[in-house]
């Protein structure tokens, strides 16, 4: 028996735009763009979390098995099913917005099980992970790529202006100067433009500006 199996066509980009960015995902901010604009989650269950504390507590004083502790399990639901509409929602229309902005978008692989780890519900509440499926989703259909670069490249550490790799770089320091150029890198920009840079080779656009939003072809 012979099986045939044609070549995979890659999608082909639609270049409507001519802009490729980086983006890097942040607590405080959502995200940082490489062209320096930034994006502020709404932090949708931190708003809400006092009206959840009220029905959980009108829930537990319910006797259980009762008509009345059941309205009450059914309202908490309703309630973390608002903050999860309202989440979506708000992926979507900042997905639509992306996708209109830029063909090219660049993203760090995440490690979402470690990041869950270290800070807890401020993970599950900006949901990294829903946003990206939701994004990749719109890119294809609009006919845009999202490209994601190796989660271990040391994009906060290496200076986007010369390429410097700092040997380390605590999580509380926010912005350095480069030790070999003098530039001065906010943390979170710097990430997003050499994640662009990377996410530009990937893809073989090489002649990106290293700061770049411009794609040339």
């Amino acid at each position: 028996m012979v099986v045939v199996v044609d070549d995979v066509v890659e999608p082909e980009i639609k270049f409507t735009t001519g802009r490729i960015a980086g983006f890097d995902f942040g607590l405080k901010t959502f995200l940082t763009c490489s062209d320096g604009s930034s994006i502020e989650s709404p932090q949708f269950l931190k708003q809400s979390l006092n009206a959840i504390k009220k029905a959980s507590r009108q829930h537990s004083k319910k006797l259980k098995g009762s008509a009345n502790r059941e309205r009450a399990r059914k309202n908490l639901v309703r309630k973390h099913e608002d903050i999860s509409n309202a989440r979506r929602d708000w992926f979507w229309k900042l997905a639509h917005d992306l996708t209109s902005g830029f063909d090219v978008l660049c993203f760090e692989t995440l490690n979402l099980k470690g990041m869950q780890r270290l800070w807890g519900r401020k993970i599950s509440d900006l949901a990294f992970g829903e946003f990206l499926q939701i994004l990749e989703w719109i890119a294809k259909n609009k006919g845009k790529q999202v490209i994601f670069i190796d989660q271990w490249y040391p994009s906060s550490k290496t200076c986007s202006s010369c390429g410097h790799v700092l040997e380390k770089l605590d999580l509380s320091v926010r912005q350095w100067r480069c030790p070999s150029c003098q530039s001065v890198n906010g943390r979170d920009e710097n990430a997003a433009k050499n994640i662009c840079a990377v996410g530009a080779s990937t893809v073989g656009l090489d002649d990106v500006r290293r700061q770049g939003a411009a794609i040339v072809v």
